[in-house]
Order: structure tokens, then C-alpha cells, then sequence
């Protein structure tokens, strides 16, 4: 049978982001900044989730031993719905019901919808070539991956930072078109497929995952700032895009342009 164990797990994936656009929706009746935060908040926190069956799929489907090509393939399609549909829909409602609510409601929406477009868009764009080229060197993403860019971009608007510095409401337009654009370009982003981590890397990035884990559950239950999830989350996918050059050889980074130029010769 095609449809195996694991890929349950990105069904799990796909829901979190249909959630995601679903409340998105739903706030979409509110009449104010104070109203929307909540359906915001929530959504963000389905995009997690989505996150969280995604990095089980590669561990169930090790366990199990159940790779196989469809799995593949339905999870690049589930990481266009729950990194790229969705965010869309989680910035159309901050902007449109959180920083542009005091514009006229025509410029707020269009402007809102322009804003909103480009994850998806780009989203498409990187699906498309993907499939029609593979762009695979192990260890690397090409192109700045998808569920990071969901998690920066979902991190930033539902942050402390974001909500109370209109100023940085503004700066966010900026970050999503670069975050966009650095979807489809064909720089290295250091991946976890057919890497073999170092134990001091390993450790870190446990931490990682547990940090945010446990700020999550303690947020929920009240023990800390509901928000401080989102607030590590930004922080820790900011250094991801920062920093990620210092990490790559000096030969590994001439290996990668050899490549590249050999992958436009063929396009």
C-alpha cells in the first residue's frame, strides 16, 4: 500500500496549517486589534503543531522503515499548505485587522492581500522547480526551506516585539518580501537530511526543541507569557538566517556554486 504508517504524521502536518487558515478566517471578524490577537495567537500555535507531526514523519518513518516515494511527495505538498498557505492567511489577518486597521478599508485590504500573496506565491514558485529539478546536495537546503521561513515569519508577527512596536509591524513588510525572495534563491541553508550531526550540535539543538516545547506547555497553562513561545521561537530562527553562513566551509561553499552554475547550465 502507498499511504503508510509515517504519513500519518503529515497529515498531522497538513490539519495544523488547515487550522491555522481556518482561524485565520475566524478572526476575521473582529472588529479590533484587541479581539484578533487571540485568533493570532492560536493560529501560530496550529503552525506549531504542524511543525512538530512534520519533524516526527522522518523519525516514524526511520523506525519503521518506510520510505518510500510518495511519502515524499506528499510531504513536500503538505509543506506547501502548512508553511506557505497558511502563513499567507496569518498575515493577511495582522495586517489587515491589527497594523492597517486604522486605513481606509479599501487600501487596508489591498495592501493586506499584496502582503499575504507572497508566501504562497513563492511557495508555488520553489514547488514547482523542485519538481521539475532536484536541487539536492546533501546536507544543505537550496534556497531558504519553507518551515523555516513559516516559523520565522509566524514567530515575528505573533511576538512581543511585533505587537507592541508599531515600528517594527512596519519592518515586518520588508522581512516578508526578503523572507520570499530568499525562498526561491539558490543559496545554502544548512539541512538536517543526510547530515550527521556532531554530539555539541546535537545538544543544541535538543535544547532547541525542548526550550520551545516548554515554553509552549508553561505559557499554556499560565506559568509564563502565553506569547514567550513565539518570542524564543523568532529569536532562534533569526540566528538560523543570520548565521547560517558561518557554519559552511570555504570548500563546501565553492562545492555548492560549482553546482549551482552546473544546475543552470541544464535549466
Amino acid at each position: 500500500m502507498f499511504f503508510k504508517t509515517k504519513d500519518l504524521m503529515t497529515v498531522g502536518n497538513i490539519m495544523g496549517g488547515l487550522v491555522a487558515s481556518f482561524i485565520s478566517t475566524e478572526g476575521m471578524r473582529a472588529t479590533n486589534s484587541e479581539q484578533a490577537w487571540p485568533y493570532v495567537f492560536w493560529a501560530g500555535v496550529s503552525i506549531l503543531v504542524a511543525y512538530a507531526f512534520d519533524a516526527l514523519d522522518g523519525v516514524v518513518a526511520r523506525a519503521l522503515h518506510q520510505q518510500n516515494k510518495f511519502g515524499g511527495e506528499f510531504d513536500n505538498v503538505a509543506d506547501l499548505i502548512a508553511y506557505s498557505v497558511a502563513p499567507g492567511f496569518i498575515i493577511y489577518l495582522v495586517y489587515r485587522k491589527i497594523v492597517f486597521v486604522h486605513m481606509d478599508p479599501a487600501i487596508a485590504m489591498v495592501l493586506s492581500m499584496g502582503l499575504a500573496a507572497i508566501p504562497p506565491l513563492f511557495g508555488c514558485i520553489r514547488f514547482a522547480r523542485f519538481n521539475t529539478f532536484r536541487y539536492d546536495i546533501e546536507g544543505f537546503w537550496m534556497g531558504y526551506p519553507r518551515p523555516a521561513s513559516a516559523l520565522l515569519l509566524v514567530s515575528m508577527v505573533e511576538s512581543d516585539l511585533f505587537m507592541n512596536n508599531h515600528w517594527m509591524q512596519l519592518a515586518g513588510i520588508a522581512v516578508i518580501v526578503m523572507l520570499g525572495l530568499s525562498n526561491v534563491t539558490l543559496l545554502p541553508y544548512i539541512g538536517h537530511h543526510g547530515r550527521r550531526f556532531t554530539r555539541h550540535l546535537g545538544w543544541i539543538l535538543i535544547y532547541v526543541a525542548a526550550s520551545v516545547a516548554v515554553s509552549l506547555v508553561l505559557g499554556l497553562a499560565g506559568w509564563l507569557p502565553r506569547r514567550v513561545v513565539f518570542d524564543v521561537t523568532f529569536l532562534y530562527m533569526f540566528f538560523y538566517l543570520t548565521i547560517n553562513w558561518v557554519d559552511i566551509p570555504k570548500q563546501t561553499r565553492q562545492e555548492i556554486k560549482a553546482a549551482v552554475a552546473t544546475w543552470k547550465g541544464l535549466e
